[in-house]
């Protein structure tokens, strides 16, 4: 497959033609990157990067153009992934992902909370960078196969 995409100048001349000879494995892998990308960059926020979206639009028009049909599609001028396509892809590198931040976060997170409880501001201080590093990776180990084990089963709050 080749894709062809054009930069059109003010003037009306083309520039930066390029042309990327891609097979449909590339072209999946392609979709599956710009699917996140556009995810990661827009989900956490109420309004969409404008910037985001027309670099998106550009490439699905493009691709479109160039024949790829499944899983793109236009609905109203606007080109997508379809949602079983983004569905697979959610379930199978986005949730896996959020979820391995969660629990990353949330280790470190009792770590440090840990480490503040244990000493006071000023013994952390006097501890070479090295020592608190090693007490922080020590404790989330140890909340990681907490965690593992048990889940949030044992995890309560006190308010």
């Amino acid at each position: 497959m080749v894709c062809v995409f054009q930069n059109p100048s003010n003037d009306g001349e083309t520039r930066g033609i390029m042309n990327i000879q891609i097979t449909e494995n590339e072209v999946k892998h392609l979709l599956n990157a710009l699917s996140i990308y556009e995810w990661v960059t827009n989900s956490p926020h109420e309004e969409s990067d404008p910037g985001v979206d027309e670099f998106c639009q550009s490439i699905l028009e493009k691709l479109s153009v160039s024949g790829v049909k499944d899983p793109i599609q236009q609905d109203d001028g606007n080109f997508t992934v379809s949602e079983p396509f983004f569905q697979e892809l959610f379930e199978s590198y986005i949730e896996p992902y959020n979820d391995n931040v969660f629990w990353t976060d949330l280790s470190s997170e009792l770590a440090q909370r840990d480490l503040e409880l244990e000493y006071s501001p000023k013994e952390v201080q006097s501890l070479k960078p090295e020592d608190v590093e090693k007490r922080l990776n020590r404790a989330m180990q140890e909340y990681d196969e907490e965690f593992e084990k048990n889940g949030v089963d044992r995890l309560f709050l006190k308010v």
